[in-house]
Parts: structure tokens; C-alpha cells; sequence
């Protein structure tokens, strides 16, 4: 045989080779001509379905991003299945050779984020709110947290399109939702939700009074008057606003009609009234007696500007402000024209009761 017959005899067996004929010990065309998948989502056992002309002979299938690939029984020469565990999201490679370690087929197949939105409700400051993930949610390597909602709790999965998370809202403004599988290495999804100041809506047998409180500058306070107004009834209910004076304040909170005291108060706070908030008009702060850290749930709202209420120094600390008046404050001004009488050591007492006859937090 000639030296240029030799060549072409070579290059074809090469060729035949590339192909996954011959030394690769394929039978027949096209071996491979297909992919699909069941099951694909992270974190799940994914179920492969290959399909294509030659598949009772010898292949091996890899993949980028989907571990422990296990090829199972050879089905027939056009069908055979194997399975994985889906560690990415995204685009994933799958990559089958011969027994030559030739590639004869690629694709890539995509696996859905599990986690394409979050909605809320009782978005509240204090409160439990209720976060529902859309997407694909319902696997059970996923992991919820925020920068200002703590005691974070996933439902289990269940067959349900969308899976709910419970945290209890701990700061207001920008709050960070990031979704992660379990060990915190992998982001599925952040997205940032606006929690609003809270407010508390005072009805009283005058009118209605809406308070915006201000968690961040006065955190302590804040969270003492909350767990008065979201105690089952509120703890203000049917208590008076029992001491007012025009042109100073208007206090409530501690007495219930004749001037009885009301009893269940809890602890007393430690004063924040280096906050940087001021005893302006409208705005409300925490009564208290002599005694710097003696606030327990007695409150008032200045009339006009009260400068000397405001800390001056240790022997002099004045009185924490922790919220403002948003809404009503002309029945804070009708109070004020209200006539007063002094009952036993109680001086500028309504002669008729200014009842609060609820107390809720209404954001």
C-alpha cells in the first residue's frame, strides 16, 4: 500500500474515533439527542431523562453544578434515566462521554430560583409580621433573615405555590429580606422593604389622637408605651387624661374615672432624654416623678414649646421625649379649655372626664 493510502486509511479510523465510533464502541448515529429533567429545583434529588439512538452502550454523564450524578439501568438503546442533587441555580451543565472518554453530548438545563418575591403583612414595628415568598419556594434548603426583624421562623414545606416566614419587627425605615440556602453560602434573593414609624391612635370622649413614635431615637420608651397599648384590652383603656393645663401639657394614662389610680404597671424605664428630641408643641413624652428612671406608664403631650423640660444636665434631666403628635392635636388644644378642679392631692383635673376609650397601634 502507497504512503498516501496509509494516511487515508489513518485520518478516517481518526475520524471514526471523534464520532464515537470504533474505538468509542457506539452503534448506530446521533447517541445522544436529548435532556430532560424532573424535579430540578436546589437542594432536591433531580430526576434526568436521556434520550437519543445509542444508549444501551457504554456513556458517562457529569455535570457543573449537579452532584452525585448516578446513571441508572439501561432502559432500552433510546431511553435511560439518572439522577443527581441540584446544588446551583441558574444555568447547569451536563456534559456525556463515551467509553473513550469522547464528548458526544452537551446541554445545559436551568434551574428555577426558588424565590422570586416577598410580600408582608402587619408590617409593624413590635409586631409579627408575616413575609410571603412567591417563586418556587417550596424546598427545604432555604433560609430567611433581616437586619431589623428578628426570631426569624420558615413554614415547613407543604404543596402550597407560595411558603410564609414569621419574624417580630425590631427598627424602622430601609429592612434587608435575604434569602439563602441553609448554610448562608449561597443568595437566592435580597430585596428591601420600607417599615414605617409606628403609630398609635388614642380615641377619647373629645376626638381622636393619632401619636407617630420614634423607635430609633428612643427605643426603650418607645417599647415600654407599646406593651401598655398592645396589652389585651390595651392597658389605656378607660383611663383619663387627669391632668391639664393650658398652655403647658396634657397628661394621661394612669387613673380611671374618680382619680383611682390604676394598678398592673410594670417596671419603671431609664430615661432617655439625651435623645436629641425636644418638649415642643405636639410633641409626647413620658411622665415621671422626681426620680430620673421612674417613668412607668404615664405620659403627656406639650402645648407649647416647653424648653425647660429638656435635659440640662445630670442634676437636671429633664423629661424623654419619644413621639409627636400627627393628627388631632386640636382635641389636645380642646382639653386645654377644659375646666379643672383639684381632687384630694390632684391638682388640674378635668371637671369632666376625658376618657380614652381605646388605645391601638395603627402602624
Amino acid at each position: 500500500m502507497s504512503r498516501i493510502g496509509s494516511y487515508a486509511i489513518t485520518a478516517v479510523t481518526l475520524l471514526l474515533a471523534l464520532l464515537g465510533c470504533g474505538g468509542g464502541g457506539w452503534s448506530g448515529a446521533d447517541p445522544i439527542t436529548g435532556i430532560t429533567a424532573t424535579n430540578f429545583k436546589y437542594g432536591q434529588l433531580a430526576t434526568l431523562t436521556l434520550t437519543g439512538n445509542a444508549l444501551d452502550n457504554v456513556i458517562k454523564l457529569s455535570s457543573d453544578k449537579c452532584l452525585s450524578v448516578t446513571l441508572g439501568a439501561i432502559e432500552s438503546s433510546s431511553r435511560r434515566q439518572a439522577t443527581c442533587i441540584v446544588a446551583a441555580t441558574g444555568p447547569i451543565e451536563f456534559t456525556v462521554k463515551s467509553n473513550a472518554d469522547y464528548t458526544v453530548y452537551s446541554t445545559s438545563l436551568t434551574a428555577p430560583e426558588p424565590v422570586t418575591g416577598i410580600s408582608t403583612s402587619n408590617l409593624k414595628y413590635g409586631k409579627t409580621a408575616v413575609l410571603t415568598l412567591s417563586g418556587d419556594p417550596q424546598i427545604s434548603a432555604l433560609k430567611v433573615s433581616s437586619d431589623k426583624c428578628t426570631g426569624m421562623t420558615l413554614d415547613a414545606v407543604s404543596s402550597a405555590a407560595t411558603r410564609t416566614a414569621r419574624c417580630t419587627v425590631t427598627g424602622t425605615g430601609d429592612m434587608k429580606l435575604t434569602v439563602t440556602n441553609t448554610s448562608g453560602t449561597s443568595t437566592f434573593y435580597t430585596q428591601t422593604i420600607s417599615v414605617p414609624e409606628p403609630q398609635v391612635t388614642l380615641v377619647t370622649t373629645l376626638g381622636t389622637v393619632v401619636m407617630e413614635l420614634n423607635p430609633t431615637a428612643a427605643p426603650i420608651t418607645v417599647k415600654n408605651f407599646l406593651s401598655y397599648v398592645n396589652q389585651s384590652p390595651s392597658f389605656y383603656k378607660d383611663t383619663l387624661f387627669h391632668r391639664v393645663i393650658s398652655g403647658f401639657m396634657a397628661q394621661g394614662g394612669g387613673f380611671t374615672t374618680g382619680m383611682t389610680q390604676k394598678s398592673g404597671l410594670s417596671s419603671a424605664i431609664t430615661l432617655e432624654s439625651q435623645n436629641g428630641l425636644l418638649n415642643v408643641r405636639a410633641s409626647v413624652a413620658m411622665a415621671r416623678t422626681s426620680v430620673a428612671d421612674s417613668a412607668t406608664s404615664q405620659f403627656f403631650v406639650n402645648l407649647v414649646d416647653n424648653a425647660f423640660l429638656n435635659y440640662a444636665s445630670a442634676n437636671s434631666p429633664g423629661y424623654a421625649v419619644f413621639g409627636k403628635v400627627v393628627s388631632g392635636m386640636d382635641v389636645i388644644d380642646l382639653m386645654a379649655t377644659q375646666p379643672t378642679q383639684t381632687v384630694g392631692s390632684n391638682q388640674n383635673v378635668p371637671v369632666t372626664d376625658i376618657t380614652i376609650t381605646s388605645a391601638t397601634q395603627t402602624q
